[in-house]
């Protein structure tokens, strides 16, 4: 994660998506898993072969290794990949940026400066509110826009964003400007102001 910081940037938090979007992966795995090992009990009995008598004798054990294939291949082809999916995108929040980090088989960043952050919307669902998740758009007033899907705690991540963008230090003009501004009365203005 140090990689990702320039210097004098701290992180605030770093987060994954919300869980919820592991439960229909987990259900199917334990439905593929469950439906494979009975069939391929029932199958091993032979209750095939007496219902569908012109199976040929050689194919009665290899019969019972066709809902294991299946179960293998929907737990691999739909529950490891949402797995995989939801492990390799995350969110951090340091002290001049958010980040959208993607490190799957395609690795995508992308950031945007607090100081560009003009606008934070949450959006939730009925179920996000139940789980406290949420969706967080990110933009600049501009085209630029960052969406953060499904968010765990949405609302104290957008007041830790809304807090950072508070403490991140003034422009630089204001600097060159100074802290204090000189309030002329009449009297006092200098003489190239002064109307005679």
């Amino acid at each position: 994660m140090r990689r990702i910081l320039t210097p004098g940037e701290q992180l605030i938090v770093t987060t994954r998506r919300h869980g919820r979007m592991l439960v229909p992966p987990a259900a199917v795995l334990v439905l593929a898993s469950g439906l494979g090992a009975f069939a391929a009990g029932w199958l091993s009995r032979g209750h095939l072969e007496q219902a569908v008598t012109w199976l040929p004798s050689g194919v009665r054990p290899w019969l019972a290794l066709v809902p294991v294939a299946l179960a293998v291949w929907v737990i691999l082809g739909y529950c490891l990949r949402e797995l995989v999916a939801w492990r390799s995108v995350s969110y951090v929040l340091t002290s001049r940026r958010v980040l959208r980090r993607e490190r799957g088989l395609t690795r995508r960043d992308r950031e945007m400066p607090l100081s560009l952050v003009r606008d934070v919307n949450v959006r939730q669902g009925f179920m996000q509110g139940m789980l406290r998740s949420g969706t967080i758009i990110l933009s600049s007033g501009q085209s630029a826009q960052l969406t953060l899907a499904d968010v765990p705690e949405a609302r104290r991540f957008s007041e830790f964003v809304l807090d950072a963008i508070e403490e991140l230090p003034s422009d630089d003009w204001e600097a060159d400007r100074g802290d204090e501004i000189t309030d002329f009365s009449d009297a006092s203005l200098p003489w190239e102001l002064r109307e005679d």
